[in-house]
């Protein structure tokens, strides 16, 4: 880190940046990890990327750090620093999905806690507040409805949550690679920090090119090369990495 010309900080949001809390909406960035984002941002050949499963417009509301790169939506979506938007995602997807919304809330609507978060291309149903023995009735109802539409959308599993995507070629890692592109220098270091199974496409993605970092407990299974306990872990590391930068010497 203290070797190379150019430093991008790829950052998930749940789980790393902030804590996992029992809803999405209440997981808040406070305002000293915003600090810390904006203090890196600043320094020189040192670039950060925001990237997540949350809505490009949720992400950028929670953490609210400008001209940085914000990718949402595991890809879907991307903002760059200088203003300018990439989506993919169409209006005829869009009608599809809703759709499916209106019938999957139909189905599962008397089952208590059971949360669905609309984000645009894509719909997460959260259950950790559901009951235990309604988890693989919910699981089987996502995937009997996905069998109508003849393979346009996909379920994909995050931390007590189920996803229903649209089935096209994307993913974390292929974010972090288009975005890298932008950076054809000598000398780059890419950095990723995640926490989930969608994460593992970025770990791979970063493979013999840079560094990876799992968040979470020692011995949990991931392609990550290195670990974090939580995100307190997470803020002490980005605080190394910046007294790294401007003092030019090893972290102690």
């Amino acid at each position: 880190m203290r070797q190379a010309q150019t430093l991008v900080l790829f950052l998930d949001y749940d789980g790393t940046l902030t804590p996992i809390v029992s809803r999405p909406d209440l997981a808040l960035c406070p305002s000293e990890v915003k600090r810390q984002l904006e203090k890196l941002r600043d320094l020189p050949q040192v670039y950060l990327a925001i990237i997540s499963g949350r809505s490009l417009q949720d992400l950028r509301q929670k953490v609210g750090v400008p001209a940085i790169f914000y990718v949402g939506n595991h890809g879907l979506e991307v903002a760059y620093p200088d203003g300018s938007h990439k989506k993919i995602f169409s209006s005829a997807r869009a009608r599809q999905l809703k759709r499916i919304t209106q019938n999957l809330k139909k189905s599962l609507k008397e089952i208590s806690g059971i949360l669905f978060e609309e984000k645009g291309p894509i719909l997460s149903v959260h259950y950790r507040n559901v009951s235990q023995r309604y988890f693989a009735l919910i699981s089987q109802v996502l995937e009997e409805e996905l069998q109508q539409w003849r393979g346009r959308w996909k379920m994909s599993h995050g931390k007590m949550v189920l996803e229903i995507q649209p089935n096209v070629d994307f993913n974390k890692g292929k974010a972090v690679t288009e975005i890298l592109r932008a950076f054809p220098f000598p000398g780059l270091l890419p950095i990723y920090l995640g926490d989930d199974q969608t994460d593992e496409d970025a770990f791979r993605a970063l493979k013999d090119q840079g560094l990876s970092v799992f968040v979470g407990p020692d011995g949990f299974p991931s392609e990550a090369d290195y670990f974090l306990e939580n995100p307190d872990e997470v803020h002490e590391f980005l605080s190394r990495i910046r007294e790294v930068r401007l003092a030019g010497s090893p972290c102690p």
